[in-house]
């Protein structure tokens, strides 16, 4: 494989990305045009080692994430594009951004891209718009998503209650394998699941019932 190097430009795009307004529009989370190559680039640091990062052709900047950040301290850091978005850049990093990586690069835009504004808590989406960062275990099956933001706002009695969704409902698809009679918590910063097919249960997992 080809060495993928940012060195010598990293700071100069970020800077470049970080100063550059995006007008802000309606909530829009497909807003992107990446082209996606068929295969990953190796890229090696000596702080990150070697790892195989799949980037857009047509990425005009980039991002060494530093140690402790999460997607949501990167989005915040610029501004000027979503977790969705950077997801959909670098999908290593996966629908929970758990394969985020300190000091490896990250494509923060490409050409052709409109910010769509951020992401507000209580904000709606569809599995076909890919909210990112999803909580952890969440249910496959969830067909609609809720986010809270970063304070805990909104509250997730509120979040219950404005989509008309009972404690078992969510606790079912959010908490699997737990009593979902418990008050169980949803992750700040993080969509949850608020619409499913799957009957609420007390939380027994099926080979605990076998």
């Amino acid at each position: 494989m080809v060495a993928f190097s940012f060195v010598g430009s990293i700071a100069l795009l970020a800077s470049v990305a970080a100063a550059s307004p995006f007008p802000a529009e309606a909530h829009d989370l497909m807003a992107r045009q990446e082209q996606m190559p068929g295969e990953c680039t190796d890229y090696c640091s000596v702080s990150a080692g070697c790892v195989c990062i799949t980037r857009p052709t047509n990425c005009v900047a980039t991002y060494i994430v530093q140690a402790g950040e999460s997607c949501g301290s990167v989005v915040d850091h610029f501004n000027n594009f979503t977790a969705t978005d950077l997801y959909k850049w670098n999908p290593e990093i996966g629908r929970e951004c758990f394969g985020l990586r300190a000091y490896v690069p990250v494509c923060i835009g490409v050409t052709g891209y409109t910010y769509p504004g951020p992401v507000k808590g209580g904000d709606v989406a569809t599995p076909e718009e890919l909210p990112v960062p999803l909580m952890y275990g969440i249910t496959k099956d969830c067909t609609k998503y809720g986010f809270i933001d970063e304070h805990g706002s909104p509250t997730l009695p509120t979040l219950r209650e404005a989509n008309g969704i009972s404690k078992q409902q969510w606790n079912t698809w959010n908490i699997p394998c737990r009593d979902s009679n418990e008050e169980w918590s949803a992750w700040a910063g993080y969509w949850n699941c608020i619409e499913s097919p799957l009957p609420a249960t007390d939380g027994t997992c099926p080979e605990e019932s076998a």
